[in-house]
């Protein structure tokens, strides 16, 4: 690997980096006007409130998090009256600005992230709302998936952009001191050194990302975004930042799962794998995470070939609590594992950044960035981590200068990253890279007896087992954990092939039952060998003479029913454990009253759960159930498009009449549990006490149950 010389950077003038595909790996490209790169907390904090302070029609912002109680500015007095408080800023803009409009869009986000969070952002103009001031918690995006844009829009000729949040954590100071007192939350909590970037722009780059809110408000909310459309004209610009580029072409691409009508959207993943086989000397990286395997794989397909670029990730050491360690961490042990192994031509480097002071403290920095240079030439800056979640499952936006010619801003940023991680001014490590041509050379010679420094990520798996887990995606899925979401991509079939694709589901089906039919059977012989056959009786038994066993067996139906706990399981298991009619007689029961429960759930709950939820069949099926009555709960009993539970409060939305429910119930429900009771008590019997009429029966129920569900689906449809 070498470093471009400054005649083959003039070279590079002009040329194509990587070509670009529309809707393939970009969104949109825009003329920039002015633009900077903002290091670290201190600096956007400043920034954001200089930008806002500017404002005179409306402020936009769309946010992963949202912490109204951070102070903006620490151990300095503003130039001017207003408030340091975010929400204090907030509420005196609104007051002095008759004419401006505030827009927050903030993630309906997960209950995981409750103790972090403030409950009701901005109580204050919650109690007594402003009217100019619309705060909409968007929650269209599928469960498990998260809204993790970050974009700050001021009057539509000037915006914000990257990983940045106005959050609890993220001030910092480029210094990272190990103890700083002002790095505190607005509890009086201290925190870790904390390092991220974010951008600022101008013009019709500024347009495309109010565009973006544009597109995400209507989403949420349904309606037009109310705020003007931007001018050619633009005023504002925060003082304390200086232009790292001007009038430079901007390329946004956007990551979104399938929701609804929208698409899925992965540009950022393409854009990541174009840029990564276009580099040619370096391949600079600055991110949160690494788990995701395609963009590992194409690491290391780099690092195989014999004049490649060198490579070069910061990370940090500890990614956090037990959660990311066992999870996100395990998976970046195991890829930083697979790029080691990889890297035959010593060109690979894994570095997290510590710092140290004169009264010996010291403490890794937590690494927040989200970035890639590439080549002394192209650089992406945003919102989206080195994960599956970024790259396929969460909404995300990215910012890249140098596809078209080469950007002047990504040596200079290269070298002031490098600079605030190693302790060194920019003209100190630019006099390194040229006389080594290497940037882990520079590392390993900067980082000596400075308290800034770049050192070695501990690489290691350990065990085979956490390996195997992690060569998986379980602990870093490419898809939204929703339950709507894989209803619709495991029915998704083109017309053309529906008839084929229904039989192999069959198949499939008929396969699963026969495995897990000769499964159970093997496990029941081989308690014998592992646990005493006798204890194992002798508790069946008592069970089976306990006095409080049919209430006890009704009280499991009626939870399993409320809860989405599948009810034929545990009907073959009581048909096993007890008697087919004990279990027939609870399950029944118990199902039944669970499902008036829930109708009344539903009919409190309203529509808004739900539609979340299961969206693409909601209407659907509450059509279904309105227009059939009795009938069609009882065609859904038989073979259900939607879960128990679902189809119960669904009923519950539709205010079906009670008894019209109970009764559609009691058909639908009374001939698929006697059929399965019959069939798991058939098939007893065959093993126990084999002949040919018992397996005849037992081939008759089994076929019965197919037909039904065949012909009950056909019916539907």
């Amino acid at each position: 690997m070498s470093l471009p010389t400054e005649k083959q950077q003039q070279e590079s003038l002009g040329a194509g980096f990587t070509p670009l595909r529309e809707g393939a790996n970009y969104w949109k490209q825009a003329n920039s006007g002015r633009g900077a790169f903002i290091v670290d907390g201190e600096s956007y904090f400043r920034a954001f409130r200089e930008a806002v302070i500017q404002a005179e029609k409306y402020i936009c912002l769309l946010a992963w998090d949202f912490k109204g109680e951070i102070e903006l500015l620490r151990d300095e007095s503003p130039k001017d009256e207003y408030p340091t408080k975010l929400v204090d800023l907030i509420y005196a803009l609104l007051e002095q600005k008759p004419e401006l409009e505030i827009y927050i869009l903030l993630w309906d986000y997960s209950m995981v992230y409750l103790t972090e969070r403030e409950w009701l952002p901005f109580t204050r103009f919650r109690q007594d709302p402003h009217p100019r001031l619309h705060l909409v918690t968007d929650s269209e995006i599928n469960v498990g998936a998260s809204h993790h844009q970050k974009v700050v829009m001021v009057d539509g000729g000037f915006a914000f952009c990257g990983g940045l949040d106005l959050s609890t954590w993220r001030w910092d100071t480029q210094a990272h001191q190990p103890e700083d007192p002002l790095r505190v939350t607005p509890d009086g909590e201290q925190y870790q050194p904390y390092h991220d970037i974010h951008t600022a722009v101008t013009g019709p780059a500024a347009h495309a990302l109010d565009e973006l809110c544009r597109q995400r408000w209507q989403r949420a909310t349904k309606e037009e975004a109310p705020w003007p459309n931007p001018s050619s004209e633009n005023t504002v610009w925060p003082e304390s930042i200086q232009p790292n580029f001007e009038n430079a072409n901007a390329v946004f691409a956007l990551t979104y799962s399938e929701y609804k009508e929208y698409p899925a959207v992965t540009q950022i993943e393409e854009l990541h794998l174009d840029m990564i086989a276009a580099a040619e000397r370096y391949i600079y990286i600055e991110n949160q995470y690494l788990s995701s395997h395609t963009i590992t794989d194409a690491l290391i397909e780099r690092l195989g070939e014999e004049e490649g670029p060198e490579i070069i990730i910061i990370l940090t050491q500890d990614t956090g609590g037990w959660l990311e360690e066992g999870t996100l961490g395990l998976l970046r042990c195991r890829l930083l594992e697979k790029l080691v192994e990889a890297d035959t031509h010593s060109r690979f480097g894994a570095y997290f950044p510590h710092v140290s002071d004169e009264a010996g403290n010291e403490s890794q920095v937590y690494v927040h960035a989200k970035t890639m240079i590439c080549d002394d030439r192209a650089v992406m800056v945003g919102s989206a981590n080195l994960s599956n979640r970024s790259m396929k499952v969460d909404s995300e936006v990215m910012m890249t200068l140098g596809l078209d010619e080469a950007a002047e801003a990504a040596p200079e940023l290269l070298r002031r990253l490098l600079g605030i991680h190693l302790g060194h001014s920019q003209d100190k490590v630019d006099q390194s890279l040229a006389s080594t041509n290497s940037i882990n050379q520079t590392i390993r010679d900067l980082r000596k007896g400075s308290h800034h420094q770049l050192r070695n990520l501990e690489i290691g798996c350990a065990g085979p087992v956490r390996r195997k887990l992690a060569d998986t995606q379980l602990l870093d899925p490419d898809d939204p954990i929703d339950l709507g979401y894989w209803l619709r991509k495991a029915t998704r079939s083109d017309d053309s092939n529906q008839s084929s694709h229904n039989w192999k589901r069959y198949a499939i089906i008929a396969t699963s039952i026969a495995a897990v039919f000769l499964l159970g059977l093997g496990l029941k012989e081989a308690w014998g060998s592992v646990i005493d056959k006798e204890s194992v009786e002798t508790f069946f038994q008592s069970l089976n003479q306990s006095p409080w066993k049919l209430p006890l067996l009704f009280g499991i139906f009626f939870l399993a029913g409320m809860t989405g706990i599948s009810i034929n399981v545990l009907l073959v298991s009581a048909t096993l454990v007890i008697s087919p009619w004990a279990a027939f007689a609870c399950g029944f029961g118990g199902s039944l009253l669970s499902a008036v429960a829930a109708l009344y759930v539903g009919r409190m709950a309203g529509y808004p759960v739900l539609e979340k939820l299961f969206h693409d069949r909601l209407d659907r099926l509450s059509k279904k159930i309105q227009d059939r009555g009795v009938l069609s709960v009882a065609l859904l009993r038989l073979v259900p498009i939607a879960p128990f539970v679902v189809v119960n409060l669904v009923a519950g939305i539709s205010k079906m009449k009670l008894r019209t429910f109970v009764a559609g119930s009691c058909l639908g429900m009374l001939p698929g549990m006697l059929g399965v009771v019959f069939v798991t008590h058939q098939a007893k019997s065959a093993y126990s006490d084999p002949s040919w009429q018992t397996w005849l029966y037992l081939g008759l129920g089994i076929a019965a149950l197919l037909g039904l569900s065949f012909g009950v689906k056909k019916f539907i449809k």
